[in-house]
């Protein structure tokens, strides 16, 4: 049986691993991609939105996935398709989240307008991401679809960079705290008539 390493592997010129699947998505007009697996884990419909405590331009909401907060950026903001993040739920109805890891740890949830397609790159593609290099999402590159159409990939750490990551965590715990003091003073907490609570 033979155990060689990849590296080993590719020395030895037996063929490199497949490049990982890329979540093809849309955004206005454009195409654009991310890892699928490394980095969008799931695609899913909208669930309610809460308000954060601060509207932030990019901020559609948030919400709860098991016992985290995960906020919900509009990346068509971040891309500068609109000026505001969509946050009406009638406008929200059709629009897929591709829920994401961060660099770091934690996820986050991107909106987009259209989720389109997961495909497998094949090899000699142009833009083909090796999930072995640092630079493993391939940002910056151009991937040629199967259609002829293009699909612009796009990298976590230029659509959510360290600074961006600080803010947002702010503004989830100030609102995380804020739902601490709502459910403190909720119904249970008013007093009665007679002033005992």
């Amino acid at each position: 049986m033979d155990h060689a390493s990849p590296q080993q592997a590719a020395s030895c010129g037996q063929p490199r691993p497949e490049a990982p699947p890329v979540m093809i998505f849309r955004v206005g007009e454009r195409q654009y991609g991310l890892p699928a697996g490394l980095v969008v884990r799931e695609c899913m419909p909208v669930p309610a939105l809460r308000a954060p405590m601060v509207m932030v331009p990019h901020v559609s909401g948030w919400f709860r996935l098991g016992g985290t907060m995960v906020a919900v950026l509009d990346l068509g903001v971040l891309l500068g398709v609109r000026a505001h993040a969509v946050r009406a739920p009638v406008e929200l109805l059709y629009r897929p989240l591709l829920l994401c890891n961060q660099p770091g740890g934690g996820c986050v949830a991107l909106l987009v307008d259209a989720a389109l397609d997961v495909i497998h790159p094949q090899k000699g593609m142009p833009a083909m991401v090796d999930a072995r290099t640092r630079e493993a999402e391939g940002a910056g590159q151009e991937l040629e679809l199967g259609d002829g159409s293009i699909a612009y990939m796009l990298r976590m750490t230029d659509i959510l960079d360290d600074d961006e990551r600080m803010r947002l965590d702010s503004l989830l715990e100030r609102t995380r705290a804020r739902a601490a003091l709502w459910a403190q003073t909720g119904p249970a907490a008013t007093p009665t008539a007679d002033g005992a609570p």
